[in-house]
């Protein structure tokens, strides 16, 4: 790690990162470290900056990219890292080790120092303490899900720091060390942070305990997960976001109609990372997913994938199976409703333009998939168009978003629940009916039933089905693959369509010059070929080379590195 992470920013650039109105204060002339600390302003302009580690938008970049569900369409060293085709020298690993640590440094300046706060009550400096050890614990969370062993620095680093040329601590000491600073320290934070009040963004203690139930259950150690949700699922603030409209519950809670920042019935999103437009020019937050996504004069840049597709079970909650489909709108058809809320179907509004289908009288709506780039609509190279995150309004603009990018969600403590309880052998369908049943009942889905699971199906696999299913684009099933070791599906090929459903007079571009590749005797439209997993090599990234050679002490490398 570079020493530049620790004092230049931390010592400098978090300090100055404060609002303004305090800044008016005098003498304005004079802020330096030693008068810095005195009251809660003070306290919360640190504190503020903790969100970058966040990311945002980003976040689904680093993560969606990765993995192969909603790929980039284009090729990125994200979708290259995903693909097993990088080195230790690929700059966007390098990225993720030194970003986690900038933001631990952070926390790290902020604990070491915030009881110099002595005006400010106890209970608001532990507030905010609390705050710092929630975030470094999702900084370490990162870091050991990406690269295993890490070294664990609580101290702020200047050049005769010890812990500069530290090595690695085992992965197991660390998360020990983050979530017994969670377990001490979560209840000085509010039990629950109000959606649409102006803290929404800030931790609650319900957040803190979705993060505890997921590093344990990301960690194996599900006994503590499952306490770690019940605790959260005991808090009667939150719930699943269900206004009694099961077609749009469930997209709704991704676009304006539901975000959680502006909408005060949303008590399902338990923290995001919040935009605000209407701050004006110089101050204002966005994001550009929804036009990437329905790029009105371009391909679609994330793309659902045909494995994404086949894994929807059908209305009655059987497997789907694609050799019974035989047009695309059938894809679509007496599907689990997720599917619709998530990915878009014919017939459904859009504002990308004309796909340029000749049975199309009204390009408002969305009826059959573009596959040539024509600049005029929007093309996708899978066939398929995403609809989760997107608010249609904002398509026709460029980074105008600033609907929330949801990081923890009542949902996924559900499901972090029913797995850890999957995994001890003690699931119950008591259990299944305060889980994932509750997600299905709010789209209208059958239950999940232990006496009656799919054909050929075992209860694990409907599991990790319903994580993937109700956690679709989220940022969680690079990490889900790679803890349920199933790598192996990250070195298939990237595929789309089936040709077989689609018809050549409805599509502008010719069909046989299109790549295709046949799997179950059907042929696919073909994303991306080349792809591998090596076990266990590709199980963790490798320790970053620019980090090895500034501080050799990180080696050995990780296995096969």
């Amino acid at each position: 790690m570079k020493i530049k992470t620790y004092i230049t920013l931390l010592m400098l650039g978090t300090l100055w990162s404060c609002n303004d109105d305090f800044l008016d204060r005098a003498p304005q002339d004079q802020l330096t470290d030693a008068n810095f600390w005195q009251t809660e302003q003070h306290l919360q302009s640190v504190a503020n900056t903790f969100t970058e580690s966040l990311q945002g938008k980003y976040w689904l970049n680093m993560t969606e990219i990765m993995a192969d569900s909603a790929p980039w369409a284009g090729k990125t060293a994200f979708r290259t890292i995903g693909a097993g085709n990088f080195t230790t020298e690929t700059s966007q690993i390098n990225s993720i080790w030194d970003d986690c640590y900038t933001n631990i440094g952070r926390t790290n300046y902020f604990l070491n120092n915030y009881n110099r706060a002595t005006e400010v009550s106890e209970s608001v400096r532990e507030r905010y303490a609390a705050e710092a050890y929630f975030y470094r614990a999702y900084n370490y969370w990162m870091l050991t899900s990406y690269f295993g062993d890490v070294p664990y620095i609580t101290e702020e680093l200047n050049v005769n720091s010890p812990d500069v040329y530290r090595g690695r601590d085992d992965r197991a000491y660390v998360i020990d060390q983050v979530t017994k600073d969670l377990e001490d320290h979560y209840r000085a934070l509010p039990e629950y942070i109000e959606a649409g009040s102006a803290e929404f963004g800030r931790v609650s203690q319900g957040a803190a305990l979705a993060l505890l139930s997921r590093i344990y259950l990301y960690n194996e150690r599900w006994e503590d997960a499952v306490n770690a949700s019940e605790r959260a699922m005991q808090n009667s603030y939150y719930g699943l976001y269900n206004t009694g409209n099961p077609s749009e519950d469930y997209v709704n809670l991704f676009n304006y109609a539901g975000r959680a920042s502006r909408n005060t019935d949303n008590h399902e999103v338990m923290l995001a990372f919040v935009y605000n437009y209407d701050l004006g020019e110089a101050a204002r937050t966005s994001h550009n997913l929804s036009r990437e996504c329905w790029v009105p004069n371009d391909y679609a840049r994330f793309v659902p994938t045909a494995s994404m597709i086949e894994c929807y079970l059908t209305a009655d909650g059987q497997i789907w199976d694609p050799k019974s489909c035989n047009s695309y709108e059938e894809i679509f058809q007496n599907r689990d409703p997720r599917m619709t809320q998530s990915i878009l179907a014919p017939g459904t509004a859009w504002t990308a333009t004309s796909s340029e289908d000749p049975e199309n009288t009204d390009p408002s709506i969305y009826t059959y998939p573009k596959l040539n780039n024509t600049r005029n609509g929007c093309m996708t190279y899978t066939g398929y168009y995403m609809r989760k995150y997107i608010e249609p309004s904002t398509v026709q603009y460029v980074s105008h978003d600033d609907n929330d990018i949801i990081i923890l969600r009542y949902a996924e403590v559900l499901l972090n629940y029913a797995e850890a309880k999957m995994e001890l052998g003690t699931l119950t369908q008591s259990d299944l009916d305060m889980t994932v049943n509750q997600l299905r009942d709010r789209v209208g889905m059958v239950h999940l039933d232990l006496g009656n699971l799919p054909a050929g199906s075992d209860i694990e696999t409907e599991i990790r089905r319903e994580r993937r299913v109700e956690l679709f684009f989220e940022g969680h099933r690079y990490f889900d693959i790679i803890r349920w070791k199933q790598g192996s599906l990250l070195g298939e090929d990237l595929l789309g369509v089936n040709r077989r459903w689609l018809d050549q007079d409805r599509i502008a571009a010719n069909l046989d010059e299109l790549t295709w590749k046949t799997k179950d005797g059907e042929q696919y439209l073909l994303l991306e070929t080349g792809r591998q997993f090596v076990d266990p090599r590709h199980y963790l990234l490798p320790v970053p080379f620019t980090q090895y050679q500034l501080n050799p002490n990180l080696l050995p490398n990780n296995p096969g590195w």
